[in-house]
């Protein structure tokens, strides 16, 4: 996007962020029934069977929860005959802050949890120990399901955003399932767990405040961040586009605006410009790239996206691609490198090889091609693309040699190392063979 859509931008970082959330909770949930599931074991055999069956709701909505999160999971559970309404119910609450059949499920297992150590009919048999166990745990239970919802990440949508009565329903859930967890499930037997325990338990839904308050603030901290890089790779955008893009351009056109400007030179800072264009391209879309230090294949392949389409296949990088030129030797091969290859091309070439080699000392780029190469008339025009791109090389300390091989042409342009560091190698030569694109 060329702007910041600041509430585009929460909506998408609350999604990413919910994503590991909702996994953890997951596996949290899970374990907390897995307890839960223990505590039977002190039971009487008649109400264990009752425990298991209250369980397995909230043990199936666990998994239905898992599912929910797991895109390939929901794929496999459409094909099951039955379950398509269902998966593209799920499907379509991704997002949005709304009751899903998931939820409800998780509520239904809840509660029923709950009841089996306090509530209406808990399980007598229970030792009182056992049944403080279960009852945290179950409540533990309660208030990570809850948790999910409180902060999912429905509520940021800036399409779908939440109706003003679940905007209510959030700020107000903590007293409304206090209330329940204190008075819809108070023991009513010589069971019941202390009356201080059973206080502290019908309050932990008021955490949600300060964990939905953290929420936000990591929100709000990441989309200043957003906000903040959004700006500055703007502006660094526009100084690379002042600094190389503006003053290549610039450069050609005070040349052509000469009384007689030289054709073979306009080609060439031409070339140059849509190559400066090209990189800044890339290195907008590769963030990871050093911009400082060119890999030759990186040129090459810059080289080849701004080549008519009809050329491209036709040229080959057989060796070189993982070398590595300092900033001014990556200036200088992005100059000679589209003569080079243009030169071959337009002399006749149907196929060109090419293969750098550098080190501390020399930059050398070497082509072989099937054409007839430069002619003695070409390179005695002084204002000959061959004669300049000499030129040019003789400039830093280097020259080009054309050599007649019978089968085509070899062509060596060369000049002395530029940078410092220059000529360091990645991988192995001859790994990186290349075509045209």
């Amino acid at each position: 996007m060329r702007g910041f859509d600041e509430a585009q931008v929460r909506f998408s970082t609350a999604v990413r962020a919910a994503a590991p959330l909702w996994a953890a909770g997951c596996w949290i949930r899970a374990g907390l029934l897995a307890g839960v599931w223990v505590t039977l074991l002190w039971a009487d055999p008649a109400d264990r069977a009752r425990g298991a069956a209250q369980l397995l709701v909230g043990t199936g909505a666990v998994l239905l929860a898992f599912a929910h999160v797991r895109p390939e999971v929901l794929a496999a559970l459409g094909q099951v005959p039955g379950l398509r309404r269902l998966v593209d119910h799920l499907t379509s609450t991704s997002g949005r802050a709304t009751v899903d059949a998931s939820g409800l499920a998780e509520g239904a297992g809840a509660l029923l949890a709950t009841w089996l150590f306090a509530g209406p009919f808990p399980l007598a048999s229970l030792p009182p120990a056992a049944r403080l166990v279960g009852l945290t745990l179950a409540v533990l239970y309660v208030w990570e399901a809850v948790l999910q919802a409180v902060i999912d990440p429905g509520w940021y949508s800036v399409e779908q955003p939440p109706p003003r009565g679940m905007r209510v329903f959030r700020r107000t859930f903590a007293p409304v399932l206090s209330t329940i967890i204190l008075v819809g499930a108070a023991p009513y037997t010589e069971h019941a767990v202390s009356t201080t325990a059973w206080l502290v338990l019908s309050a932990t839904p008021y955490l949600y405040y300060p964990v939905w308050a953290a929420f936000d603030v990591l929100l709000r901290a990441s989309v200043s961040h957003a906000g903040t890089s959004h700006l500055l790779n703007r502006q660094e955008i526009a100084i690379d586009l002042h600094s190389q893009v503006k003053n290549s351009a610039g450069l050609l056109q005070r040349y052509v605006d000469e009384p007689a400007p030289v054709l073979a030179e306009v080609r060439s800072l031409a070339r140059e410009v849509l190559m400066r264009v090209e990189e800044m391209r890339r290195d907008v879309l590769d963030v990871q790239r050093d911009q400082r230090r060119r890999r030759f294949g990186d040129l090459w392949d810059t080289t080849q996206r701004v080549l008519p389409s009809h050329w491209r296949s036709a040229c080959v990088l057989t060796e070189g691609g993982a070398v590595v030129l300092g900033p001014a030797d990556a200036q200088i091969a992005r100059r000679v490198l589209p003569d080079l290859l243009t030169n071959a091309l337009n002399a006749g070439a149907g196929s060109v090889e090419l293969a750098c080699r550098a080190d501390a000392d020399e930059v050398v780029l070497t082509v072989r091609d099937d054409g007839p190469g430069v002619t003695a008339e070409d390179l005695d025009r002084p204002h000959g693309s061959a004669a300049l791109l000499r030129q040019r090389l003789v400039l830093f300390g280097g020259g080009i040699e054309w050599t007649a091989t019978g089968a085509g042409t070899l062509v060596r342009a060369h000049w002395r190392t530029q940078s410092h560091g220059a000529g360091t190698r990645l991988s192995p030569p001859g790994t990186d063979r290349r075509g045209g694109h």
